[in-house]
């Protein structure tokens, strides 16, 4: 049974005269009967008389054919709306995992927000992840969208955007002597013990600790790692060292927790966007595309 047969059906016995059935679906009489005929031959009933001098009438079947007919075109056009929506990315799912950190950066908020604008309905999960457990999560499909802090390198089947550049800043006690400083030069912290997360990884913040103390003349000192930034932060308020965190971690409420600029050296941190290279589903290459237009509106903010 076709679809087809079921509008001409309907609309004949909506105006129960067929040539302004003919007219309503641009068909040739001859062709909107042939249509009618085989709906009937394939049900084995007649739906419609059709009198000689009389207008065209529903048979009782035509009556109750009716009801079913009409229900089961809405059902198909709300089955092609779903697979266009669909197509089109507005309807699906998807997996974000993030750093800790990226939940005060405000770009994570951001594609969020944008995925959820009027007219989507993107169902977007959220966790906490990892850097290193998120490109493995990518290369294995258990999630999506990662933001995570920049590597210089990823797996080849993983594509990385670039979606905040921000300074680095010193997390130090706030009852601390260095917390007079207006800007701390490097020098300054050659007694300190560096708090930072460890993820496995040669590079990230052990680079920045390195780089600090390569300006200040001396070799750090360091704290055994923690899980992540707020952990460091938490151990900055508890007096047991200072951190090297991105600026955006001020947003961070921890009390005994004082930030202040470097004097004399400027390291940077990245935030990216990580997904997997030629992604198939609609739904998160939607995402993918809104990850993309925060990075544009970070950039040119």
């Amino acid at each position: 049974m076709e679809l087809r047969w079921l509008e001409s059906f309907v609309v004949v016995a909506e105006e129960l005269h067929f040539a302004r059935a003919s007219d309503r679906l641009h068909l040739a009489p001859s062709a909107l009967s042939a249509q009618i005929r085989a709906l009937e031959s394939h049900l084995g009933v007649r739906l419609v008389d059709r009198g000689r001098r009389t207008r065209p009438a529903l048979t009782s079947a035509g009556r109750l054919f009716l009801e079913e007919a009409r229900l089961t075109l809405a059902q198909a056009a709300r089955a092609e709306a779903v697979g266009r929506r669909a197509g089109r990315g507005e309807l699906g799912h998807a997996q974000i995992a993030y750093v800790a950190s990226a939940a005060f950066s405000g770009v994570l908020t951001d594609v969020l927000t944008r995925c959820a604008a009027p007219g989507t309905e993107l169902t977007v999960q959220v966790r906490e992840l990892e850097t290193p457990a998120q490109l493995e999560a990518l290369a294995g499909g258990d999630i999506d969208v990662g933001f995570l802090r920049f590597r210089p390198e990823y797996p080849p089947e993983v594509t990385a955007t670039c979606l905040l550049t921000e300074q680095v800043v010193l997390a130090l006690p706030a009852g601390a002597p260095l917390a007079a400083y207006d800007a701390v030069p490097a020098a300054q912290l050659r007694d300190e013990c560096f708090v930072a997360p460890h993820f496995d990884e040669e590079y990230g913040c052990r680079d920045q600790i390195l780089e600090v103390a390569e300006q200040g003349g001396f070799s750090p000192r360091c704290a055994p790692p923690v899980r992540d930034f707020i952990a460091a932060l938490t151990m900055v308020g508890g007096g047991l060292g200072v951190a090297l965190v991105p600026d955006s971690l001020r947003r961070v409420q921890i009390p005994g927790v004082a930030f202040r600029p470097l004097a004399d050296v400027a390291p940077t941190t990245r935030l990216v966007g990580a997904y997997r290279t030629g992604e198939a589903s609609p739904a998160v290459r939607a995402v993918i595309r809104r990850l993309r237009e925060a990075a544009a509106a970070t950039a040119t903010a």
